[in-house]
């Protein structure tokens, strides 16, 4: 079904039996039912409905999939009987044929791609999945790589079910109490710019450089080099990377891999990703990375990718460190910061529920109490999750995505374990946000950028280093040019405002790229400073 009048009705159909299934049951079968049995006939429609959509996905692929899939994650929105349903979907889809495959490459590469760029390429797919497909060659020079098609049509197809899905939102926003309570088009626009950020494969390049980056210093975390100048609008062309599933537990023990240590590693990674980073793989099921026979993990496939803001970080290292130190209102504080906590919400209330929740994840002590209070507690908790106070931001789907197929994979590589707890072992290095290799990191790159201008600086300074840091300045001549009017007094603001940022950089430069560099800066900024005061008076 590849007409737009076709596909779209698909959806639409299914959008509208849904409607009407939910219709029917409010106002026909719920009539003379018990509380009880509402409940049961309820379950049971979600039930339905995830199976109907994802029938409907199988059977249509292309943007139905990554909506099922999308939908999986939303348990803050949906209930577990459809996320249930919806979250067997694969993205493992038959392969398109070669002769279309074979056109693509020819538009990105000229008809004689082989042997000009390739030396063979394998016709099977190696892999296929709802947008995309991959084949095994080997380039000119004899490298192996896998190449990344996007399927025939597929930009076309997916605007056209993202259109259509807006639409049945749109509908659902206008019609029922469900739609106007949730956020339903801020969710369809994070699916809509996920599903984009998946076919821009040179995007998807650069984002691959930019996680190899993060992890350089790190020899057990790693991506495969991509070929830049081989990618097209339509073909990504990678490093081929071969390894261990980290689902093949039998292949794991016959390599000799400890998988408590490759468990731990698999988070840490992810901690760095979240806590340090802010920039993480949000599709790491175990398709998408490689165990090496040395026990390091390679993730491929960047198609989609998470990114969080400074502040969200800020608030989860918050929420983190609370956790860690066993520092109630401080993980509280984390939580309402991150936005996942309704306005209005009783925070009083927030906290005790929040406690008793780690307590029982972890086993901490956060809430002391037994017996009858317990018992009358964990109703006040029933009755206060009842009012729903809690939310998931959209900006968070991918991060929850994360998090749930990271479990799925850890729980067999550590059975018994808690997962909750091995999370908090693994941000314990990053949760303070105090390694400092990324702020070093932009200190060297600034530098390396204005390493010409700051030889002059630099050898000024060595005269400080004589005069052991002490500068002779007369304040009489500013002082007569104060008296001189305003001109003056704003170029006095601006000196001391570069004073002390100069001030800050120092405390801070000095704990993290030492003394000779910090004094480089301090002479830019001065220098800057003074630039500004002469423009401004």
């Amino acid at each position: 079904m590849d007409s737009r009048l076709g596909r779209t009705a698909a959806v639409l159909r299914l959008a509208l039996g849904a409607a009407v299934r939910a219709l029917w049951l409010t106002r026909v079968r719920y009539r003379g039912m018990s509380p009880e049995q509402r409940i049961q006939a309820e379950r049971h429609l979600w039930a339905l409905e995830g199976r109907h959509l994802r029938d409907a996905a199988t059977r249509q692929g292309g943007m139905l999939i990554k909506l099922g899939q999308f939908l999986s994650t939303r348990a803050d929105v949906l209930p577990e009987e459809f996320t249930r349903e919806v979250g067997q979907l694969q993205d493992v889809v038959p392969p398109v044929g070669w002769l279309q495959v074979d056109a693509v490459l020819r538009a990105a590469y000229g008809p004689r791609y082989v042997p000009d760029v390739f030396q063979s390429i394998e016709q099977t797919a190696a892999a296929a999945a709802s947008l995309a497909q991959v084949h095994h060659a080997r380039l000119a020079d004899g490298q192996a790589v896998a190449v990344k098609v996007l399927r025939p049509g597929i930009e076309r197809a997916v605007r056209i079910d993202l259109d259509a899905v807006r639409i049945a939102v749109s509908w659902m926003v206008r019609l029922t109490s469900w739609g106007k309570r949730f956020d339903l088009l801020a969710i369809w626009r994070e699916l809509r710019d996920t599903t984009e950020q998946e076919l821009d494969l040179h995007g998807e390049a650069e984002r691959s450089r930019r996680f190899a980056e993060n992890f350089k210093d790190d020899p057990m975390v790693g991506a495969p080099a991509v070929m830049h100048d081989l990618t097209r609008s339509g073909v990504l062309v990678m490093e081929l990377v071969q390894g261990i599933k980290p689902d093949q537990l039998e292949a794991l023990d016959a390599a000799g891999i400890d998988r408590q240590a490759l468990a731990k590693r698999l988070i840490e990674s992810y901690m760095k990703q979240w806590l340090v980073d802010g920039f993480f793989h949000a599709d790491p099921h175990p398709g998408n990375i490689f165990v090496r026979p040395d026990g390091a993990l390679i993730y491929v496939d960047f198609g989609m990718m998470g990114e969080m803001r400074p502040q969200d970080q800020t608030a989860l290292r918050e929420l983190v460190q609370g956790v860690i130190e066993h520092d109630l209102d401080r993980a509280t504080r984390g939580l309402v910061d991150l936005g996942f906590v309704r306005p209005g919400a009783d925070l009083a209330k927030l906290r005790r529920a929040f406690g008793f929740l780690l307590d029982r994840l972890l086993g901490t002590t956060f809430f002391r109490a037994s017996g009858p209070e317990v018992e009358a507690f964990v109703r006040e908790i029933r009755d206060f999750l009842y009012e729903q106070p809690f939310q998931i931001p959209a900006r968070y789907t991918f991060l929850g995505r994360a998090l749930g197929i990271l479990s799925g994979i850890v729980a067999p590589l550590a059975p018994g374990q808690n997962f909750v707890r091995l999370l908090m072992d693994g941000a314990r290095r990053y949760a303070s946000g105090s390694t400092g290799a990324g702020t070093r990191q932009v200190l060297r790159g600034v530098l390396r950028r204005l390493q010409e201008p700051l030889q002059q600086a630099l050898r000024l300074l060595s005269k400080l280093d004589r005069d052991d840091y002490r500068i002779p300045i007369d304040f009489e001549p500013l002082a007569r040019e104060m008296k001189a009017g305003r001109a003056a007094l704003r170029a006095l603001t601006w000196v001391t405002l570069g004073g002390f940022a100069a001030l800050v950089a120092a405390l801070v430069g000095v704990a993290m790229v030492g003394l000779r560099d910090v004094l480089i800066v301090l002479s830019v900024i001065f220098f800057v400073g003074a630039i500004l005061a002469q423009r401004r008076a």
